[in-house]
């Protein structure tokens, strides 16, 4: 076995195995004597099974089920099973030597080809069929404790690079692999604790490169899709307070607080999910987060400031929503409903994904209809009568009658905007050069804050669809890997021509395009871009 010879080789082919495993010497890290030692037990074997006399008295002794090595010959020995493939052997004889006492150099050969029994075992890992990403994490990690702990860090400095450089790759992929077993599984938790130390130890920054293939935004959106709410939130509260948050994480946490209070009937949650998104209006400005305010104001009974967030009550209104506000015109009350359930859903989150709620599974609960008494809301009352029973078939039934006609409009109209963040859309607005131009310096704000110094990439879904996300969302990351950045001001937008489908449904824009850059002179350029739902899908 040791010589990879097959059983029936005669004495020729015997001696070409030794003389092939001669020419391919093991890992240089190897003391001399281990060397010696391996070289002298491919000689004994190479000896005696060239001669027949002494083969056959060594196939009789097969029988045995132990065999006797001198502690001068063990590391070479072991070298010669790691070779052989014996790595789970290797590991398990290496670790009961370990605890004897051991000259330093005969110690530094057993971790070394413990070490190297590891990463065998972890290649073993990865050509299964699906990898499995999680043994092939374990047994590096366990490889790379050994050589710390040995006091052997500086034993195989190639192969400690080595290591680290797999583990890098695939430990976030080993990461989500953990998150995505079942909720009651032990094992997860390990997932939880892996993922806080890997976002822990890049600190703050989205587009932070983390490794195979992730920037930290990236793993921690791929992340979240596997965690509840809860333990979002948890990740959230727990992070130390010397990492910056970045806009996508506060915002996803309040998203996950308002799951949290419809799940676990935590109302008072909503409150802490607004104040996180009180400072995202603070910091960015541009994008508002009205729509979300006023859902939050609605949850708590705030029917006023419901009304002002979504700028229902006044044409003059910053946040007013003219397509919103036309969608709600057309549209009958009954649909406000359906729209509102479906909302309710909350596929963003892994306790929720499944779950399909009605409005009286939270309006119902004792503890929410308590808390909004205690907030002298007339949501208290609607979710009495619910309560009661005299609106059975549905609890906006129990709306109607105690709000006026106008506050059932609002609360549909913040379902409209609401849905927006989960993907379900309603008809967009007529397409004209004037929302042709407004979605075109949409896109070169987003444009410049994907590739500006801060590498913002979570807005380009807002401007973009299809294959042009794609390019951009791969091509604003690679710029965000390398540590580049472009800065360029906007001068003017001209709008060509707008060519609408017959189904009105797509749309053509030639448009041409005046901005500055401050490594550069002016530029003019005209350009191209095709629209669908409104959104940019092919273009430059």
């Amino acid at each position: 076995q040791i010589l990879q010879a097959e059983p029936h080789f005669l004495a020729d082919s015997i001696r070409r195995a030794f003389d092939s495993k001669l020419s391919r010497p093991p890992h240089p890290a190897f003391t001399p004597a281990a060397l010696l030692a391996r070289r002298q037990i491919l000689q004994a074997a190479c000896d005696t099974l060239s001669d027949p006399a002494s083969r056959a008295d060594y196939n009789r002794g097969l029988v045995a089920d132990t065999l006797t090595v001198p502690l001068d010959k063990v590391p070479g020995a072991l070298c010669l099973l790691q070779e052989a493939g014996q790595a789970e052997l290797v590991i398990s004889e290496g670790w009961g030597l370990l605890r004897e006492q051991l000259a330093k150099p005969v110690k530094q050969d057993l971790v070394l080809v413990m070490v190297l029994a590891y990463v065998d075992l972890s290649r073993d890992a990865m050509a299964m069929t699906p990898p499995d990403l999680v043994g092939c994490c374990e047994v590096l990690e366990r490889a790379l404790k050994l050589l710390q702990e040995e006091g052997a860090s500086s034993l195989a400095p190639d192969l400690h690079a080595q290591i680290d450089d797999t583990l890098e790759e695939i430990t976030p992929h080993c990461i989500l692999e953990l998150l995505a077993l079942p909720l009651d599984e032990e094992k997860r938790e390990e997932g939880l604790v892996r993922v806080r130390n890997i976002l822990w130890s890049v600190g703050g920054g989205g587009a932070t490169a983390i490794g195979g293939g992730f920037t930290r935004e990236g793993l921690m959106n791929e992340a979240f899709t596997r965690m509840t709410s809860a333990e979002q939130v948890e990740l959230f509260a727990a992070t130390p307070s010397n990492i910056p948050r970045e806009s996508f994480e506060v915002y996803g946490v309040a998203l996950a607080l308002i799951a949290q209070a419809f799940v676990d009937k935590k109302p008072h949650l909503i409150k802490d999910a607004d104040n996180l998104l009180l400072q995202l209006q603070q910091t960015r400005v541009e994008i508002g987060f009205a729509l979300e305010r006023g859902m939050c104001s609605l949850l708590v009974g705030d029917l006023d400031g419901c009304s002002s967030w979504l700028g229902i009550d006044s044409e003059n209104s910053p946040y007013r929503d003219p397509a919103i506000i036309e969608f709600i015109i057309d549209n009958s009350l009954p649909g406000f409903c359906m729209l509102l359930e479906t909302w309710l859903i909350f596929p963003r989150f892994r306790d929720t994904q499944d779950m399909h709620f009605k409005l009286r599974d939270y309006y119902d609960d004792p503890i929410v209809l308590k808390y909004l008494e205690r907030m002298d809301s007339p949501l208290a009352a609607a979710a009495a009568i619910v309560k009661i029973g005299t609106a059975k078939s549905h609890a906006l039934q129990a709306l109607q009658k105690v709000f006026r006609l106008s506050v059932i409009i609002m609360c549909g109209s913040v379902v409209v905007g609401l849905l927006t963040l989960v993907g379900l859309k309603f008809l967009p607005p007529k397409m004209d050069a004037k929302l042709a131009e407004a979605l075109v310096r949409k896109w070169q704000n987003i444009k410049s804050q994907a590739l500006g110094p801060e590498h913002y990439l979570a807005q380009l879904p807002e401007v973009l669809d299809g294959r042009m996300l794609k390019i951009w969302t791969d091509r604003a990351g690679e710029i965000a890997q390398q540590g580049w950045f472009w800065e360029y001001t906007l001068l003017g937008v001209s709008i060509d021509s707008v060519t609408i489908s017959s189904d009105g449904r797509r749309a053509m824009v030639e448009v041409t395009i005046e901005e500055a850059a401050s490594e550069h002179n002016d530029s003019t350029y005209s350009t191209k871009y095709e629209m669908s739902g409104w959104k940019i899908t092919e273009g430059a």
